[in-house]
């Protein structure tokens, strides 16, 4: 993929030039980009700047111009263009998993495995991860337990964003595309240099599409998209060694509320508790207009949704004589929630009301080595307070029992974290990392109802304590290429549940890893492969579990530690810029994850089974040529497709499991780039196939991708 250089201190942003043109030559396929070398990028994944090709794990980068020839608009688009991910949606709320680890409870009790960060900063809730990509720089996506520099809840990866920041420079853009399903997108940024001191810099964007589901005998609006975002930095420059950077931003996801599809679109069976789960199922393949169609008659009571969440950060840094850099880094985030889904919960047609707010703020506090040292090394403390509330409701609709579900929790995280890498230059050529963390954990919990009308409710509180490790050891086998391995911990901090408070245990992961990274033919190939084995323990898994009856009418999302497990497998991905004019992308991922001893219930036994969301196989190709026509102008065409293995998705209290078989989406894109490089347009297709694929699973139905898109982009910049 096409790379961008970046600074890893706000300073040399500021000095940097713009990097607009880049992000043009990629997206645009303008000649005066299109060169034979493949450009070196800076990263952060290790809280300090290196090469990516340094960078002593498993490790994807996608620029911005990638994101946009990509069409990538939130973080489920991470799913097409990173080996071994895979990122849903589940009732309007981001699952993330990364080489078969997830964690599937989005309720208020649970957290993601995933450490997902904006400019460093943590974001807890699921809600609040599904913003727009707004004016990006670059995405990091760490693949492996990040237990040492990011902390708890990191045992699947981390996905780092980082967003462009102020430079020197007045200059600024505009994208809009419209496409089917009334698709409307307009996104802008401006950065103004005010004076020495100060630079600034603002994006908005603006993201709507209708549903992608057919509505059968529905009259009222489903899961669509409705989405604003906006952001302004503010970047002051004191000396040389001293800078802060201020941020402000608000994201909404709007539009109707999240939306199932039927259980028997996909698969026969025969129904279990009322039709909350199919027993014995098989997959049929009823085609994309039956498997899209919402067959049951929903409520008429205000679908909507209407998600906010606004954040403030704040970065100081400032250099201690000639020996450290410190950095400082405060964000608070309030997001507020206000949804109402429908879909078929149970066997028949039901709504789910969710309103609540939470706040969160994180502290961390990093001294850096400074200089070319022998030794390099960061540490830091951390800590991370949250308050979230609540109220839930799912409520049947006739024909049908009466069911009225009540949840209204009160939740409260407190995370307390120290922790310290080093690394040592023995030779030119060896190095050795050793770093640690020990990290803290409390969470409480209280809900007068927990799913009934009168209580009795639960009062529940947890505590976790981990102290995370890693070793790794790189070689320059030449200038260009290193090889590395690596023995790293993660932890996920434990919980309980929603119906009864009953406490589960941390999730720990342990890491094997090797890998290799190269640039080969003066830095016109580009190539990385690893290999890794994880040793999963107290796995958590999470279902949603009905008490005795058909009706649905005691049920709670239940978590237990399950089964410990392995996963193994090994990735690899390349940029090979054949001539200036062919340039080739190509990524493999395999997972084979297994569960050990596993009995999810009395009945069934899934020992040795695959686990959950972890395809056998995921392998994407994408080729993209260059035509220069007379005038200067340039033309485009870009192909790309993606094979994803077969995986499964299930309900372990049921003993049921649902076998997604393998798919293929492919892409194409034809884009025109003026002359003088200042504006493009270009056509695409995505999902030409027109594959449907599950996303989630709730009782009595699935959440699911979107299907075949098309339309035109087009942007100019100044």
């Amino acid at each position: 993929m096409p790379e961008q250089t970046v600074s890893s201190r706000h300073l040399r942003a500021l000095r940097a030039l713009p990097r607009h043109s880049l992000i043009l030559a990629g997206l645009w396929g303008g000649h005066a980009a299109a060169q034979d070398v493949i450009q070196e990028v800076i990263v952060t994944a290790q809280k300090t700047a290196q090469p990516a090709s340094k960078t002593p794990l498993a490790l994807s980068v996608l620029g911005g111009d990638d994101l946009r020839q990509a069409g990538a608009t939130n973080p489920v688009a991470l799913t097409e263009l990173a080996p071994n991910v895979q990122i849903t949606t589940d009732t309007g709320m981001l699952q993330v998993a990364i080489r078969g680890v997830v964690s599937l409870d989005t309720t208020e009790k649970g957290d993601s495995s995933t450490a997902f960060n904006v400019d460093g900063a943590y974001v807890g809730r699921t809600e609040a991860q599904l913003g727009s990509f707004l004016d990006l720089e670059r995405i990091e996506v760490l693949r492996g337990p990040q237990g040492t520099l990011y902390g708890r809840n990191a045992t699947a990866g981390a996905i780092n964003l980082i967003t462009n920041k102020p430079t020197r420079k007045l200059e600024g853009r505009v994208d809009v595309e419209i496409g089917d399903y009334a698709t409307r997108r307009v996104e802008g940024a401006i950065n103004i240099p005010v004076n020495d001191v100060l630079a600034l810099r603002a994006a908005a964007a603006k993201i709507r599409h209708d549903t992608y589901l057919r509505p059968g005998p529905n009259t009222i609006g489903l899961d669509d998209r409705d989405d604003t975002a906006g952001r302004v930095h503010a970047l002051l420059i004191f000396t040389p060694q001293t800078s802060w950077l201020l941020t402000a931003e608000r994201a909404k996801n709007g539009g109707n509320g999240a939306s199932t599809v039927p259980l028997t679109n996909f698969f026969t069976g025969t129904p279990l508790l009322g039709g909350n789960n199919l027993a014995n199922p098989v997959y049929v393949d009823r085609g994309a207009n039956t498997q899209l169609t919402a067959a049951a008659r929903y409520a008429d009571v205000g679908s909507h949704r209407n998600n906010v969440a606004t954040t403030l950060r704040s970065e100081f840094k400032t250099r201690l004589g000639d020996a450290a850099d410190l950095t400082y880094q405060f964000a608070r985030l309030h997001a507020d929630v206000d949804q109402l889904n429908n879909g078929t919960y149970f066997g028949f047609p039901m709504y789910n009301r969710i309103n609540g707010e939470s706040t969160q703020r994180s502290h961390e506090i990093r001294l850096n080595s400074s200089g070319p040292t022998a030794l390099s090394w960061v540490a830091g403390v951390y800590r991370f307070d949250e308050d979230i509330y609540r109220a839930s409701s799912y409520n049947t609709v006739t024909p049908g029992p009466v069911i009225t579900l009540l949840f209204t929790p009160t939740v409260v995280n407190e995370s307390r974290a120290a922790f310290g890498q080093l690394t040592y230059r023995l030779d030119d050529r060896l190095r050795l990392t050793a770093g640690a963390r020990t990290t803290r954990d409390d969470k409480s919990g209280h809900d007068p109802l927990s799913g009934s009308t009168t209580g009795p409710g639960y009062t529940a509180h947890v505590h976790s304590a981990k102290s995370n490790f890693r070793l790794a050891v790189d070689y320059d086998l030449a200038p260009a290429v290193m090889a590395y391995g690596s023995l790293s911990t993660g932890y996920k901090a434990g919980g309980f549940n929603d119906t009864s408070g009953s406490p589960y245990k941390p999730e720990n992961l342990t890491s094997v890893e090797a890998g290799i990274k190269g640039r080969f033919l003066a830095n016109r190939l580009r190539m990385s492969a690893a290999v890794f084995h994880y040793d999963y323990k107290d796995m958590q898994l999470t279902s949603v579990v009905c008490s005795g009856t058909a009706t649905g009418s005691d049920c709670g999302v239940l978590t237990t530690n399950a089964s410990n497990a392995t996963v193994k497998g090994v990735e690899a991905e390349a940029t090979f810029n054949a001539t200036p004019d062919d340039k080739f992308n190509l990524s493999l991922g395999t997972a084979d994850g297994k569960f050990k001893r596993y009995r999810p219930n009395v009945n069934d036994d899934w020992s040795g089974s695959q686990i959950d969301r972890a395809p056998t196989y995921n392998t994407s190709l994408s080729y993209a040529h260059t035509f220069g026509l007379e005038n200067g102008a340039t033309v485009q065409v870009r192909v790309g497709t993606r094979l994803n293995g077969a995986y499964f998705i299930s309900d372990p209290s049921a003993g049921v499991r649902y076998r997604q078989p393998a798919y293929r989406k492919s892409d194409v894109a034809v884009t025109y780039t003026a002359p003088a490089q200042n504006y493009y347009a270009q056509a695409y297709v995505r999902n030409i196939e027109n594959s449907i694929t599950l996303d989630s699973l709730v009782p009595g139905g699935f959440g699911v991708g979107a299907p075949r898109t098309y339309g035109v982009r087009a942007g100019t910049q100044f």
